[in-house]
């Protein structure tokens, strides 16, 4: 159970690990990366000041958590921000893929009182950004910190609505990769939020596949409504020259994405625009603009092809949800070949396909990878039968073919249960997927007569050039 703590609790917990460390001085404008958390502790991050920046005033901070802990790098990715909006960058070293949520969120206090310590925090404007396992993490953090006042979730979310605290509002950013299946799960998570009364924005990107951080422009833009939020709370001045600055910008972008003719997102892009800087002195005057993309037959049937995928996908998703809930619960293996078929032809159209279907296709594969996972997850460290857990493994390598671990759990058990023959074949699917760790393919415990074998030692020195037994199974 995840407990809320205040933060001021929390100083006082970690508070005696900043004694003796010694004072930094940090210039102004430059990234200053590996700054320890504590005396005690391994973990870092980099800092960055903008050159605005006055120690005697309390400042906005936004904390960084980027998936593979690149600091430095995704300090100098939020620069632009910091000195546009006036916010201290405090990005994290953690690797986050290396450990679970769960523990990377005990990870995050010493980073958090840290920086409280070495400047003036304003307490009311403590904003959490991050990047797939680093969105997650910031998302769960408002139900630790009783001041977080907006989170940035970047590719993912989290949310357990058992524990929100409707009386204490954050800001919901969420910047969704739409070629992703965690797409529908920010959106899921931010249309909850909004029925909470929490003030929420979601903006949308392409990110083929890869997890990165999406342009500058993306994430500039989702800032600003942090930054609006402030002002419109009374925690930061009006300025009308940089709430100018923030419109003017993301009008900008609204039509890049028309001239490169993605009317339908630009629509999208100035509806969101006029609600997003209304009430703040501001002209704010996009009717024309919006007619004139209304009016284009290109927008018309974009918004179409949108439309017809969504309901496609949904229609998708709930059959498999009921095919994969029905096939698990007897572990109906005459059925293996029907999945097969449906993960080609999702991947012939993610790569054959443009536009939402293709779009689609893609998040379909995701689903299907993050639901298997889960059932894969929950069975393998249950009492369940043997044949139950290879049924999930055998799924597991259908929707992720390069995932080690449900091939070595196939061999273990097989292995263990004398079929040698399904071992070994799932031993070679494996080793087909590029596997190199001949260590782990020794390692599998309880199957040492097939480790002895010739077969198996003849099947990995085949692929691999050596193997550890090649004499004792000759």
């Amino acid at each position: 159970m995840i407990k809320k703590i205040p933060f001021l609790i929390l100083l006082l917990i970690f508070i005696h690990q900043l004694g003796n460390s010694q004072e930094l001085k940090i210039p102004f404008g430059t990234i200053v990366d590996s700054i320890p958390v504590s005396d005690t502790l391994e973990d870092d991050f980099a800092i960055y000041l903008p050159r605005n920046f006055d120690e005697k005033k309390e400042w906005p901070v936004i904390f960084v958590f980027d998936p593979q802990g690149r600091g430095r790098a995704t300090a100098q990715f939020f620069r632009t921000i910091a000195e546009k909006q006036s916010y201290i960058i405090a990005a994290s070293n953690i690797n986050l893929k290396q450990d679970s949520l769960k523990n990377n969120i005990t990870k995050i206090a010493p980073l958090i009182n840290r920086v409280d310590g070495m400047f003036a925090i304003d307490r009311e404007q403590v904003f959490i950004a991050g990047l797939a396992e680093g969105g997650q993490l910031a998302s769960a953090l408002p139900f630790i910190y009783n001041n977080i006042a907006g989170v940035l979730a970047v590719e993912n979310s989290w949310l357990n609505t058992d524990y929100l605290n409707t009386g204490k509002e954050f800001f919901f950013s969420a910047v969704a990769c739409d070629d992703k299946y965690t797409k529908n799960v920010l959106t899921e998570i931010k249309d909850y939020l909004d029925k909470e009364n929490f003030p929420t924005e979601i903006n949308f990107y392409s990110c083929n596949g890869k997890t990165e951080w999406p342009n500058m422009d993306v994430i500039e833009n989702a800032v600003a409504g942090f930054t609006l939020q402030a002002i419109k709370n009374g925690k930061r001045l009006a300025d009308l020259d940089l709430i100018t600055a923030l419109y003017n910008a993301e009008v900008e972008y609204a039509q890049v994405l028309r001239r490169t003719r993605n009317y339908y997102q630009s629509f999208e892009k100035l509806k969101q625009i006029e609600d997003k800087y209304d009430g703040f002195g501001l002209e704010v005057d996009l009717g024309d603009q919006i007619k004139n993309i209304r009016r284009n037959k290109a927008f018309k049937q974009q918004r179409r092809d949108y439309r017809n995928a969504i309901n496609t996908e949904n229609e998708k998703q709930e059959e498999y949800v009921y095919y994969l809930d029905a096939d698990v619960a007897i572990s109906n293996f005459e059925n293996i070949g029907w999945w097969v078929a449906q993960v080609e032809e999702l991947k012939q159209q993610s790569e054959k396909l443009t536009g939402p279907k293709q779009k689609m296709a893609s998040r379909l594969l995701g689903f299907l990878d993050n639901y298997s996972e889960t059932y894969y997850n929950a069975y393998i460290n249950s009492q369940a039968k043997a044949k139950s857990k290879i049924f999930v493994s055998v799924l597991r390598t259908i929707f992720a073919k390069d995932d080690p671990a449900a091939y070595l759990t196939i061999i273990k058990i097989a292995g263990h249960d004398g079929d040698h023959e399904t071992a070994l074949l799932y031993l070679e699917d494996l080793l087909k997927t590029g596997y190199k760790d001949m260590d782990a393919l020794y390692n599998i415990e309880g199957i040492l007569d097939l480790k002895l074998s010739k077969a198996y030692n003849d099947k990995i020195r085949e692929y691999l050039g050596e193997a550890k037994y090649y004499k004792a199974g000759s």
